[in-house]
């Protein structure tokens, strides 16, 4: 779903890395420890666990752990 209202004039168009992790939680953990920060967390879908991350730089990018779906 796209963000509406004021939320969708405050993303910039933009393109978006997505990375395949073995364990989202622990991908988050690792990466707070290395001064990254979490966009947004970890969102479970049937099949799926995904999260948006920030490098320290502030590089945004996304992460998609694979399950075991119904």
């Amino acid at each position: 779903m796209a963000p509406t209202g004021a939320a969708a004039t405050a993303v910039p168009p933009h393109w978006n890395v997505n990375l395949r992790v073995d364990d989202a939680d622990a991908t988050l953990e690792r990466a707070a420890v290395l001064g990254g920060r979490v966009i947004a967390p970890v969102l479970d879908t049937p099949g799926f666990r995904s999260a948006v991350l920030a490098d320290p730089q502030g590089a945004v990018f996304s992460i998609g752990q694979l399950t075991a779906g119904p």
